[in-house]
């Protein structure tokens, strides 16, 4: 009877090593994708959840995706790039522009001038990623990258209809490319992480921010802004989803290809495509918000704003070409 106990019992441990040892073994292949928006936000289900799915399927279950949305590994969505470098989470999304000193490279795509549209510039982006871009992601590697709507101003109560408008106000923006744009209009610019911007306008830290219109929605800032300005030059914002570049190679060859099929322009442009619609959506809803109004630049309004946005940046390339940064040869093979 004891040695029958001892042959059960030792088999139960037997059968507890072992679920122990796949247990590991699977984290082992638990990729932490850090995201500091909510569940809510627009990408969640149709890029996070999906690539998730995806990736499980494409593996077999041997590398899988654990999502962490609103900052849960940690607040701030300026260190999101940094929580990759160090391995927080083994993917992260995040803004470029928050760390600007970082990608200047990749920032040239929010130069007026340079794209025609989220698609358009999703498109030059993966163009030039071997050739120019992916250097800058040092320790990582980009799984998607893509741009906002255009960007419209948001003001909380002065109208922009002109450049005069804009004389010493003071106005948000996500990166060192949007603040040169947004000073050489006569502005201020106020660098801030987006999630800062409805605090900041509501109690008049800034006057107003340049943001794609899908921010009208995704950070509530319908309610704190009064008048919407369009028709400006066009200045996407953009976005990143990376990897850690050691827990990337950690895995297997079949799962890094499957990781592989997975991400890069397809992913890009769907991400892309979906932040644009949506800001279509906010734009539509910002316009049936009683004493809201949407400001259409006039023609020659446009004019004006695109003589100062045209030679701000043919300053900035002479500036970063004397630095030893090819600003124009990488715009014009973006622009090829």
């Amino acid at each position: 009877m004891l040695s029958s106990r001892r042959t059960v019992l030792a088999g139960t441990m037997a059968i507890l090593a072992m679920v122990g040892t796949t247990t590991a073994a699977a984290a082992d292949n638990v990729l932490k994708l850090a995201s500091f928006v909510p569940p809510v936000y627009i990408l969640h289900k149709p890029v996070f959840e999906k690539l998730a799915t995806d990736l499980d399927a494409a593996t077999g279950g041997s590398t899988t995706i654990q999502i962490y949305p609103s900052g849960e590994l940690g607040k701030g969505p300026v260190e999101q790039y940094k929580r990759a470098v160090s391995r927080i989470a083994e993917i992260t999304y995040g803004l470029p522009g928050y760390t600007s000193s970082i990608f200047p490279k990749t920032l040239l795509i929010e130069l007026p001038g340079v794209t025609s549209g989220p698609e358009d510039a999703t498109a030059k982006l993966w163009k030039v990623m071997d050739k120019h871009l992916r250097g800058e992601f040092k320790k990582t590697v980009p799984l998607a990258l893509f741009v906002t709507p255009p960007a419209v101003f948001m003001m909380r109560d002065k109208p922009v209809r002109s450049l005069e408008d804009l004389a010493g106000l003071k106005i948000r923006v996500s990166s060192s490319s949007a603040a040169a744009i947004v000073e050489a209009y006569g502005a201020t610019p106020v660098p801030m992480p987006a999630n800062k911007v409805y605090t900041a306008m509501n109690t008049g830290v800034v006057d107003g921010a340049l943001m794609g219109s899908d921010s009208l929605l995704i950070f509530k800032l319908i309610e704190t802004t009064k008048y919407v300005t369009t028709n400006l030059p066009e200045m996407p914002t953009t976005i990143f989803l990376v990897a850690n570049e050691d827990a990337y190679n950690e895995l297997s060859d079949a799962d890094r290809a499957a990781l592989d099929s997975l991400t890069g322009l397809e992913i890009s442009q769907r991400s892309a495509a979906g932040l644009a619609k949506f800001g279509q959506i906010a734009l539509g809803k910002f316009a049936g918000k009683e004493g809201a109004e949407t400001i259409l630049l006039s023609d020659d309004a446009r004019a004006a704003f695109d003589a100062k946005a045209a030679a701000a940046v043919e300053k900035l390339k002479a500036e970063y070409d004397a630095s030893g940064l090819p600003a124009s040869e990488i715009i014009a093979d973006m622009l090829k």
